[in-house]
């Protein structure tokens, strides 16, 4: 119980974070929507006996600010790209491939490629993905496989803890 209810502060505190809004109206329907979401979890199975939310903070937290970094040099390398000021578009499509054993992390990885201006996560199947870059760089870079490395160091910090 005390593990749905840390889950549950969790998920209310990074609403709140990301919203920025207090109105009354706002703070009771996202408190409905972090019990129903909670609940739909529990009733689904995934969230396992000994989740502990917070254990996983810091792992994500230095993830996504890696991400931050890379999705801003994306950002700037299509904005040279569209106004004619960086190289010239060279589309091109590619199969990665994955090294997360979990379907959570997967989504994670192939959700990252999508976020990350000049890339785009095209079909997910099995342990690969297609993908669609702005650039053949963009696919060099997948392909060296930063992304995927980061992505399998959260999936081996998430297993056991995530049903």
């Amino acid at each position: 119980m005390i593990q749905r209810i840390l889950l549950g502060v969790a998920f209310y505190f990074l609403w709140i974070g990301l919203s920025g809004h207090f109105s009354p109206f706002l703070v009771a329907t996202s408190l409905i929507s972090v019990v129903g979401v909670v609940l739909l979890l529990t009733h689904l199975g995934l969230v396992a006996r000994q989740f502990q939310p917070f254990s996983l903070v810091v792992p994500l937290v230095i993830y996504w600010g890696w991400l931050l970094v890379e999705i801003v040099k994306s950002n700037i390398d299509v904005a040279r790209c569209v106004l004619g000021l960086g190289r010239p578009a060279t589309p091109s499509m590619a199969w990665i491939e994955t090294s997360q054993k979990s379907e959570l992390c997967r989504t994670l990885y192939g959700n990252s490629i999508t976020l990350t201006p000049g890339t785009f996560t095209v079909l997910a199947e099995g342990d690969r993905f297609l993908v669609h870059a702005l650039h053949r760089e963009g696919i060099a870079a997948l392909q060296d496989g930063e992304m995927d490395r980061r992505c399998l160091a959260l999936d081996e910090k998430f297993r056991g803890r995530i049903a």
